[in-house]
């Protein structure tokens, strides 16, 4: 399968997932692996659709933060806590309003994932954003996918390679 195939057969698989029990999933494995304690900024996301979601994180750390993408020609974050407003924006998403969060500043990112190659290289839904924006970064890029959406794919040079992933 090319990476366009496996996007397609993910994304059909996605439409029959329980995402809140995958979601619940995920945010308890985080939690007990405790491989978010010695972060104190952290990237999420706001999840699309039947994506996992890890909002449940920012319920149990009280004492971090989270930032939150936006995206206009590219992506970038904004730090967001719990209560905060939230706009409509583009691709069935919501954003915090605010200031754009240095990337570096942030040690850990849980990226979305469509789907991941056996090497641990990120499908997503094939704009590009997360691959350009975490080009050369160098703190961790934790991927978050459903269990049945790795792939035995060769995928390009420029697709980012993830540091684990967690499956729901």
């Amino acid at each position: 399968m090319n990476k366009n195939n496996v996007r397609i057969d993910a994304l059909e698989k996605r439409k029959n997932k329980d995402n809140i029990k995958s979601s619940n999933k995920v945010v308890s494995d985080l939690i007990n692996s405790k491989i978010l304690d010695n972060h104190k900024n952290i990237g999420i996301y706001y999840p699309i659709g039947k994506e996992i979601s890890l909002l449940g994180l920012l319920e149990h750390y009280k004492d971090k933060n989270f930032y939150l993408p936006i995206t206009r020609d590219e992506i970038s974050f904004i730090k967001y806590s719990l209560g905060d407003n939230l706009v409509d924006a583009k691709f069935h998403t919501k954003e915090p309003i605010g200031d754009i969060t240095k990337r570096d500043s942030i040690t850990c990112f849980l990226i979305p994932c469509v789907a991941v190659s056996n090497d641990l290289k990120r499908i997503g839904y094939g704009k590009g954003y997360y691959d350009r924006y975490l080009k050369g970064y160098n703190g961790l890029k934790i991927g978050i996918c459903y269990s049945d959406c790795i792939y035995d794919i060769e995928l390009d040079s420029y697709d980012i390679k993830l540091d684990l992933v967690i499956k729901g």
